[in-house]
């Protein structure tokens, strides 16, 4: 299996394969896809994936038949993402992460409570 870390996200040609069945499923054309982040909680960001087209402050790669989007500090922050399969994620469905797990940190303790 190899994995291709260029740009915005790095995923193996597996979970490559189940991104473009999922947008082929739900007939999402043209196949543009928008990282953003979702909220924090007690296991750090969340991070949601919208139909959007690029703006001016936006960081963009086109991966084979996907082109996907980031705001450029979003970017900045995280470094980048990583898209597991379901097989990489454990049988936990497909999961986006950042690359840059420093800065992904949720919260001290979650006893405490979480600030959505």
């Amino acid at each position: 299996m190899e994995t291709v870390k260029t740009g915005i996200i790095e995923m193996s040609e597996e979970a490559y394969s189940e991104f473009f069945d999922l947008l082929e499923i739900n007939e999402i054309e043209p196949k543009i896809v928008r990282i953003a982040l979702a909220g924090y909680g007690c296991s750090g960001p969340s991070f949601g994936l919208m139909m959007d087209e690029p703006g001016a402050s936006d960081v963009v790669q086109v991966y084979e038949d996907i082109t996907f989007i980031v705001a450029k500090e979003l970017y900045e922050e995280y470094d980048g993402f990583k898209v597991l399969s379901d097989d990489e994620n454990y049988g936990g469905g497909m999961s986006l992460r950042p690359r840059n797990t420093d800065t992904a940190s949720g919260c001290s303790t979650c006893a405490s409570g979480c600030a959505v």
